[in-house]
């Protein structure tokens, strides 16, 4: 075979001086270096190193993202024709699903630039003036190349596993390529986690490294890995031992976090409106939300007549999710809900969350035949965004805003992760009550009832998932690895229009209509193809390596 000799321009992120809490990763990028001048200098491995973090995820891009993947299971409705809409009508192919598809076609270009830090790892010299930065590198490589494989396993189940620098496939040599069975899988990811947790701190104590890999990270992506490999969709014969293995390693990483300062911030909607909140484990900067961008999470999602894009409206299935105040369903008897004033007196996470109409924001109340009707061209569903928005951020001329995190894991998430795993392998024990009171208090929430069965508290966890973690880029996983996709994706979703009475101010007639239907073929849905751009490379090349099944 013919060797390959290839350079590597690289390009590198300057290690700047930054104030508290400033994530290395809001960093400038320098002019392009050769391999060589990369390896042989800390500093510029660090800066190789800080370009594995630039796909970890955020609100708009990167792995999940967020408000696309909202707007295409049961929280949202997107407004502008892309991706989603392919989705939501079953027009998607393997040529035509991204962003979805940039979880592989990015993930394996980040795991193969990890690789060939790796390949250099003994050429990097040490820093004299911090003894753990190299080994804390590799640490981070290790941790990072192997967040990028549950990635990957999440959206296409098995997987090619690569351990070393991989030559391009368009050279002319073979590319042997293959799909590894998945305990092969979750055993690889496992390795690199154990040894990058050898390398790694629980907690880095200078701020300037906040958002930089650690053990309690390692911790958070095994429990939330082991939940998934553990679920119907990869567990298809309940095998109880995943399920054991997940409550273990959930209860190790709530532990460790919590050990470790990341305890629930005092008011759910602080965790997602300040910068590095305490219960944030991994994240990064968000920026304030306006102006454009990367960052302008405000600007896209709030109403137009507050100078927004109104970009991705829930729909009302998820507005009906939201309990009583009580505890208790809106469709129970005796729950008290009033059809003329549907949102009063609703969990308090659901005004931390989303915006309807008649509430009020930033001094004024919400209208959506005045100022915030939708263009008719591009109808939304009358419900925005709120959980993320900052109220005090004024969108023209971006005053009053201030940084925010978007958080990849949090200790709520590990309650959540250690709850269902513990109830589906002993039962609702009083530890699952405790991890989701928790959660319920903080929100100001009533307790779960008592003496649950196993059935009964799955359901109520799965409600505590929808409704804690919504927006977050976790609902369109669940529905897949639950398996449940195939009944909450694939119906009509609806939004809200009202009538006022002309001589009753307070007598309301709310009407709900059809924004989209969704079509969901569990036949092959439930995995993501092969980007066909990627197929397309290895043509001639690897014909052992095979397409996702069904598509």
């Amino acid at each position: 075979m013919k060797k390959n000799i290839y350079t590597i321009i690289i390009t590198i992120i300057v290690i700047t001086g930054v104030s508290c809490k400033k994530s290395f990763l809001d960093r400038v990028p320098s002019d392009y270096i050769s391999e060589n001048e990369v390896f042989n200098n800390i500093n510029n491995a660090e800066g190789f190193v800080n370009n594995f973090y630039v796909n970890i995820g955020s609100w708009n891009y990167g792995s999940g993202v967020s408000y696309v993947t909202s707007a295409m299971t049961d929280e949202s409705k997107q407004r502008w024709a892309n991706g989603a809409i392919l989705f939501n009508t079953a027009a998607w192919n393997p040529s035509n699903f991204s962003p979805i598809s940039l979880d592989w076609t990015q993930g394996y270009a980040i795991i193969r630039s990890i690789n060939t830090f790796l390949a250099n790892y003994d050429k990097v010299p040490e820093d004299p003036n911090d003894p753990d930065r190299r080994t804390r590198l590799k640490g981070e490589a290790l941790m990072l190349r192997a967040y990028y494989h549950f990635v990957l396993f999440r959206g296409w189940g098995k997987i090619p596993l690569l351990a070393k620098p991989l030559a391009p496939a368009t050279d002319g040599d073979a590319v042997f390529l293959e799909r590894s069975d998945l305990p092969v899988v979750i055993a690889f990811i496992n390795k690199d986690l154990d040894d990058a947790m050898a390398l790694l701190p629980e907690k880095h104590s200078s701020n300037a490294l906040w958002g930089r890999g650690t053990k309690t990270i390692c911790m958070a992506i095994k429990s939330r890995m082991s939940l998934f490999y553990a679920s119907a969709l990869f567990n298809p014969n309940n095998d109880i031992t995943r399920w054991q293995t997940a409550a273990t390693l959930s209860k190790q990483a709530l532990d460790m976090a919590l050990a470790n300062g990341y305890t629930l911030t005092p008011k759910y909607a602080d965790a997602f409106l300040t910068y590095a909140p305490t219960e944030c484990i991994w994240g990064r900067n968000m920026g304030d939300g306006g102006g454009g961008g990367a960052t302008a999470i405000d600007q896209v999602m709030q109403p137009l007549g507050y100078s927004g894009y109104t970009n991705c409206g829930p729909i009302q299935d998820l507005v009906d999710e939201y309990e009583m105040k009580t505890g208790v369903a809106i469709n129970a008897v005796g729950s008290g809900w009033d059809p003329k004033h549907p949102y009063k007196n609703r969990d308090p996470r659901f005004y931390a969350s989303i915006l309807y109409p008649g509430a009020k924001w930033k001094n004024r109340t919400i209208n959506i035949y005045t100022n915030d009707k939708d263009n008719a061209s591009e109808p939304g569903t009358n419900y925005w965004w709120k959980k993320f928005m900052t109220e005090s951020l004024v969108l023209p001329g971006n005053t009053g805003g201030s940084n925010k995190t978007w958080t990849i894991f949090r200790t709520g998430e590990l309650m959540l992760n250690y709850a269902e795993a513990q109830n589906e392998a002993v039962g609702p024990d009083a530890t699952v009550y405790s991890a989701i009171n928790a959660i319920r208090t903080r929100a100001g929430m009533p307790n779960i009832s008592p003496g649950l069965t196993q059935s009964q508290m799955r359901t109520a966890i799965r409600h505590e998932r929808r409704i804690e973690l919504v927006f977050e880029g976790h609902r369109f996983w669940d529905v897949r690895r639950w398996k449940i996709a195939e009944i909450v994706d694939n119906k009509p979703v609806f939004g809200v229009n009202y009538t006022l009475s002309p001589t009753n101010a307070t007598d309301t007639t709310f009407t709900y209509f059809q924004a989209q239907n969704r079509v969901f073929d569990a036949s092959k849905h439930y995995f993501m193809p092969v980007p066909q751009s990627e197929m397309d490379k290895l043509t001639g090349k690897n014909p052992g390596f095979t397409q996702t099944p069904g598509w």
